[in-house]
């Protein structure tokens, strides 16, 4: 019984190892990803951009793929120390291992948190852009209507009459 409990531990631990090195990895390409969305961001490539969005979309499907791997990892870890597969925490795994292994099994933890942060950062950067590219363009938008339809305004602050260029369309 001890033995088989020691057998989905050593096994859970593995397979969780590698499903975080795995994780590690597609954060790590997700976060070149991001960096490329910013720079077509900024160049306005909407065709880029678009094509960024579903690469990244491919790589989000395999880390959903990975979560099953993690959870299953985690029911044996859990068969072999009681921690809840729901709950359990790198931390509170690796009080159950050898030095060197929990030592490894937290710096992986580490290392997929840091790619973490920096991809959420890094997102916060690309809708921080958006937003500024949204705002920019209402404003040209606003500026044009306004050059289009003449001024908005007559000098002495009334509203100017109706006469003027065409209108344009926010959609457009």
């Amino acid at each position: 019984m001890i033995a088989a409990r020691r057998e989905d531990l050593r096994v859970g631990v593995a397979v969780l190892s590698e499903v975080i090195a795995a994780q590690r990895d597609l954060y790590r390409s997700l976060l070149g990803v991001a960096s490329r969305e910013q720079e077509a961001i900024v160049a306005g490539d909407v065709e880029r951009l678009t094509a960024l969005v579903e690469q990244q979309e491919e790589l989000q499907d395999h880390l959903r793929a990975l979560e099953t791997e993690r959870m299953t990892a985690l029911v044996a870890i859990e068969m072999a120390t009681g921690i809840a597969a729901e709950t359990a925490t790198l931390s509170a795994i690796a009080s159950h291992l050898p030095g060197e292994v929990a030592d490894d099994l937290n710096r992986a933890g580490r290392g997929l948190r840091a790619e973490a942060l920096a991809l959420e950062e890094a997102h916060a950067v690309n809708a921080q852009l958006l937003r500024n590219s949204r705002s920019l363009v209402d404003r040209w938008i606003h500026y044009l209507r306004a050059v289009l339809a003449g001024s908005l305004y007559t000098p002495t602050g009334d509203a100017a009459s109706g006469a003027g260029g065409r209108a344009l369309d926010k959609s457009a």
